[in-house]
């Protein structure tokens, strides 16, 4: 399926507003010449008609306005913050203008209440649960892509993730190649799809490894949930993943505090690489991940839609970046 306006058509607008189609085509492209009071009779028009322009039809008469959209649908700390700068900083490289906004307050948005009028494409940076389904609202209406985890995409949104089941493989296997068996788990926020993805991957390993998976729930990425979950961790743990480095960081602390060395007693490992991580005490094993090739990948996947190429879907992979948290016994 092309992208269409399946709303009004211009001559429509044109003919409520009383102009003609060329005029409501330049204010819908955001040019000047148009007198004031004509620009908000036509715009009163597309209002009350719920009017969309054909963005595809657009960009093949070559009048693109040059601006994407991004639509912020997840807190933005931490990779995810990383991801949207990656994001910007791409689109302006190419040329484009951006505006951002966050997610909608409607549980289920219409296109107007997501899109603006006048862009040539969409950002969505996923991830959270409440961006799940966003997508479906963009479907047939405009070139879009989706950051993050999603496995039910129309097939006309592309998208671009990291794979978290192979990162949480990485760690897992990483801890078990050490020769730790007893293994735990600190999962991520159960509203976060990549925390899913991390804990599917962890117990995996561990089934295929033949040990019992153990694992504690944070209700939230911060470093002061991974010390507050301490009281939970088992006394005979010799392996500990977290499912981001904040988590690992307050892991750590409590550790210290109990006389559990780092990694004599516990290896522990993180997911993010974040700033500082090699400055944790001791320095952080993590799994690193791509945010900044994200970024550049999304933005180019929404380039090619928009010149009228098919969505693409890209998964990249994470990498283990070993430090002294899982070094020696």
């Amino acid at each position: 399926m092309r992208f269409s306006s399946r709303r009004a058509r211009l001559s429509d607008v044109a003919k409520l507003a009383g102009v003609s189609s060329q005029t409501v085509s330049r204010v819908v492209r955001g040019a000047s010449v148009v007198a004031p009071e004509t620009r908000e009779r036509v715009l009163a028009a597309v209002e009350e008609l719920g009017y969309r322009p054909n963005l595809a039809a657009r960009s093949l008469s070559n009048r693109r306005t040059g601006v994407i959209h991004v639509v912020n649908a997840t807190p933005l700390f931490g990779g995810h913050a990383r991801t949207f700068l990656s994001i910007v900083s791409e689109l302006g490289r190419l040329g484009y203008q951006t505006s951002v906004a966050g997610s909608p307050k409607d549980q289920n948005p219409t296109l107007d209440q997501l899109v603006p009028l006048g862009v040539d494409g969409i950002v969505v940076l996923g991830g959270h649960a409440q961006s799940a389904d966003l997508v479906s609202v963009l479907h047939g209406r405009i070139p879009a892509v989706f950051v993050g985890q999603r496995f039910d995409l129309p097939d006309d949104v592309a998208s671009v993730a990291i794979d978290q089941d192979a990162a949480a493989r990485k760690a897992t296997n990483h801890l078990l190649e050490l020769g730790r068996r007893r293994l735990l788990h600190i999962c991520g926020p159960s509203d976060w799809f990549d925390a899913h993805e991390r804990r599917d991957g962890f117990n995996a390993a561990c089934r295929e490894a033949g040990i019992e998976p153990v694992k504690v729930s944070s209700d939230s990425w911060e470093a002061r949930s991974g010390y507050a979950l301490g009281e939970h961790f088992p006394s005979d743990i010799d392996g500990l993943f977290a499912s981001n480095d904040h988590l690992a960081l307050g892991a750590l602390r409590w550790l210290a505090e109990h006389d559990r060395a780092v990694p004599g007693d516990v290896a522990v490992v993180g997911v993010d690489d974040v700033d500082g991580a090699d400055s944790f005490l001791p320095p952080l094993t993590t799994i690193r991940q791509p945010h900044q090739d994200v970024g550049a990948c999304a933005v180019g996947h929404l380039a090619e839609l928009i010149a009228g190429g098919p969505a693409r879907h890209t998964i990249l992979a994470p990498e283990l970046i070993i430090r002294e948290s899982t070094k020696g016994h």
